[in-house]
Formats: C-alpha cells, sequence, structure tokens
C-alpha cells in the first residue's frame, strides 16, 4: 500500500511540476546557481507520436509492473520498506512520463545542469528509485 501512495504521490508532483515550469518558465529559465538552470524543454522524439510505440509504452509499464508485484508477492524481492518506496518513486516517474507521451506526444524536462541533457522530476524518481529497489 505504501508504495501506491508513493507513486500517486510522486507522479503527481511530477506532473505539477512540469505544469509549474510550463507557466513560469517558457522559454526564457532562470538559473538557481551556476549549475543549475530551469527551463522548460519538450522532447519531441518521433516514436512518441507513433500509435504503436505508444501502446506498446503502457504495456510495457503494465508488465513492470505486474513484474515488480509478481516478485514481491512470491518472495524473491523487493521486501524492505526502502525497496517498495523506491519501486513506488519508479512508477510514479515512469507514469509521470507516459501520461506526458500519452496527452501531448512529447516529456515536458526542465532542469538543465549544463553538463548533463535537460531533464524532470520523473527522471530523478525513475533512476533514484530503482537504485533504491535494488539496493535493499
Amino acid at each position: 500500500m505504501i508504495g501506491l501512495l508513493v507513486s500517486a504521490t510522486f507522479l503527481l508532483l511530477d506532473q505539477w511540476s512540469k505544469r509549474a515550469a510550463r507557466q513560469l518558465v517558457l522559454e526564457a529559465g532562470f538559473s538557481f546557481a551556476p549549475f543549475l538552470r530551469i527551463r522548460y524543454v519538450t522532447n519531441l522524439n518521433q516514436i512518441y507520436r507513433r500509435a504503436p510505440a505508444r501502446t506498446a509504452l503502457v504495456l510495457a509499464w503494465l508488465a513492470s509492473l505486474a513484474s515488480a508485484i509478481t516478485l514481491h508477492h512470491f518472495g524473491a524481492w523487493f521486501h524492505s520498506p526502502i525497496a517498495v518506496i523506491g519501486l513506488g518513486l519508479a512508477f510514479g516517474g515512469a507514469a509521470g512520463n507516459l501520461l506526458d507521451i500519452l496527452r501531448h506526444n512529447y516529456v515536458v524536462d526542465f532542469v538543465d545542469l549544463g553538463w548533463w541533457p535537460v531533464f524532470n522530476l520523473a527522471d530523478v524518481g525513475i533512476v533514484g528509485g530503482l537504485l533504491l529497489a535494488f539496493w535493499r
């Protein structure tokens, strides 16, 4: 149950942050520090426009969720609270990017470190969540 709560909360936070970036930043952007700039970028990958690819992404998300639930249920993986929270973050982040693809045909990115491709909170949730899940 905690995983579902974490996932839903992180999905809402991700969508809120993307909406805030869209409304407040737009193309101008602003800097917090020399190493952190917030700017609105749309990741317009052509595959996001193809219906079969979008269907495949949804099916991959559902298959991943079913796999994680099965592994947890049968005692193979993901039993610590930290692992469950990590999975919640990862699935919430993946759902946030998937929702962007389904609604807009692109993913909204807004965190720019200068030396790394621009990313969003969903990406942080996916990578950080999986690290937590497999660490514990």
